[in-house]
This record gives structure tokens, C-alpha cells and sequence, in this order.
């Protein structure tokens, strides 16, 4: 017998004044008789609380039965999260990609945006750059010094898209990001603007800017940026907030061609075509 179903017969029992069970006999049949009428009470009473009692276990586990059976599957359950799902877009700055600041191991950068975007469809290197006499950069071409240079002898490219992500150090296996570029006209791919890149979710950080967005919005957003012509005559965006890997054109860029008559002026319709930070092989001219 449960504890409550003691305690409700003790507070019953007093309530209609059973006496205590008798020490002595009983001697006269009209006490016998109110005795055992109080005692049928007393159990009739006892026999209703247990079937209450009972059907309140009975809807309770009832109840738990019915909320166990509706909780979602988590193996089932397509809202149920994701270990291995990243949301959101991926944010760049002039300080790192994601959470990943410049300087950090290649392998770490190349797992953290590959599980967001998946498998790159481009990789390059690593590639060993070489010395050219007078120079302490490291160049792509030994026979060109006007070819892609910087000041790490080993280079490695890897690009989702339009997003590349540029590495470099002293060594195959110590190699770190140094920068990111976010452009239509990839140039890792021979400097054709491709139709068919995909954009990867990839905004500047604080302020959401993208490839594709107009040059209102990003003048907006970075209010000290300038129009500026470039090389054959293409848009170049000067007074970035911080510094971009220069492609022999600018370091950003829109779309349009510029007018020399009104140099400061965004073509019609121009819109975002290159962004970047950071560093990377640049080359010596056009």
C-alpha cells in the first residue's frame, strides 16, 4: 500500500472515529455490530481510494505513454540539427575568412569552408616560386619578372567558385591563408570572366556586401570609396576599407567600362564584381 493511500485511510479513520483495533473481546453485540458496520465502511472507503488511486497511475502513465510516442525521431526528423551542416553565410574581412584569421594552417581553413561549400572545383600547387636576380620576391616564372609575386616561395590556390583562397609559406606542410579573393573574372583560371561560376553565401563582414551587389549599396556601406579607372578601362573601386589582392586590374572591382570624361562616376547599372583581402601573388602589370 503506497504512503498516500495510508495517509488518506488515517485522516478517513479519524474523521468517522474508528477506535484502535481492540486489545480485550469485544463483549456486547451492539458494539460488535456498529464495528463491524464501521469497519465495512472503513474498507469500502480503502477499496475507492485504490481504484482512484489506480486510475490516476493508469492516465498518468497513459499520458507519458502518449508524450513518449510523439517526440520526434531524431534520426527521422529533418528539423533535428545537424552536426555536420553549417548555416548562415560565410563572412570575410580584411582580417580573416570565417572565423579563421590570415596565419592560420591551411588544413583548418580547408576544412572549415569545405564543410560548408563541400569539395573545391579548383586546386592549385602547392607550387615552389622562384627567385629572379635583384629581386627578394619569389616569382611565378623565373623568366618573367613581370609574372605573379609576393614574398612566400610556396603557393597554393583553392577555390569554391567564384571564392579562391590563397596560401602561402616557407614549406608544402607549413603553409597558412593569406588571403581571399571573390570575383566573376577568376583569375587562377586564366582570367576569364566565366557565365557559369556559382556564387558560394559569401558577404563582407558588418555590412552583408556581395558579389553582384550595386555600387550604391557599397558605396553606402563603405562611404570613403571612390570610382577610378583601370586597366582597359575597366571600373577599379578605390579607398577600400582595407587592402585587396591586386589581379593586374584593382583589388575591387565593377562591371561596366569606365568613362574618362566622368572618371568618379559608376557606369549605369554597374554592379559588384571583385572583392578581396588580404595577400597573394600579384602580378607586375596587366
Amino acid at each position: 500500500m503506497s504512503d498516500t493511500l495510508q495517509h488518506l485511510l488515517r485522516e478517513e479513520a479519524e474523521r468517522i472515529d474508528v477506535p484502535p483495533p481492540p486489545t480485550n473481546a469485544i463483549v456486547t453485540d451492539g458494539r460488535r455490530r456498529r464495528t463491524v458496520r464501521r469497519t465495512q465502511g472503513l474498507i469500502a472507503l480503502a477499496a475507492s481510494v485504490a481504484v482512484v488511486a489506480g486510475g490516476l497511475v493508469g492516465v498518468s502513465r497513459l499520458l507519458a505513454d502518449d508524450a513518449r510516442g510523439s517526440s520526434p525521431d531524431p534520426a527521422s526528423d529533418p528539423s533535428a540539427p545537424s552536426a555536420t551542416v553549417v548555416g548562415g553565410p560565410l563572412d570575410v574581412s580584411g582580417s580573416g575568412v570565417g572565423t579563421q584569421p590570415f596565419g592560420t594552417d591551411a588544413d583548418e581553413v580547408l576544412a572549415a569552408v569545405g564543410a560548408r561549400f563541400g569539395e573545391p572545383d579548383l586546386t592549385l600547387g602547392p607550387q615552389r616560386y622562384v627567385r629572379i636576380p635583384g629581386s627578394d620576391a619569389w616569382f611565378e616564372d623565373a623568366d618573367d619578372p613581370l609574372s605573379p609575386s609576393w614574398q612566400y616561395p610556396i603557393t597554393s590556390v583553392t577555390c569554391w567558385e567564384t571564392l579562391c583562397l590563397v596560401f602561402g609559406g616557407d614549406a608544402v606542410d607549413t603553409l597558412q591563408l593569406r588571403g581571399w579573393e571573390l570575383a566573376q573574372h577568376r583569375r587562377w583560371s586564366g582570367f576569364e570572366e566565366r557565365k557559369d561560376l556559382h556564387s558560394p553565401d559569401v558577404r563582407l563582414v558588418g555590412t552583408g556586401i556581395r558579389l553582384g551587389d550595386s555600387w550604391k549599396r557599397l558605396h553606402a556601406a563603405y562611404p570613403g570609396t571612390v570610382v577610378g579607372g583601370a586597366e582597359g578601362a575597366s571600373v577599379a573601386v578605390h579607398n577600400t576599407p582595407w587592402t585587396g589582392v591586386f589581379d593586374g586590374v584593382a583589388g575591387w572591382r565593377l562591371s561596366g567600362q569606365w568613362d574618362y570624361a566622368h572618371p568618379t562616376e559608376a557606369p549605369a547599372g554597374a554592379v559588384v564584381t571583385r572583392l578581396s583581402g588580404g595577400e597573394g601573388p600579384q602580378p607586375g602589370c596587366c
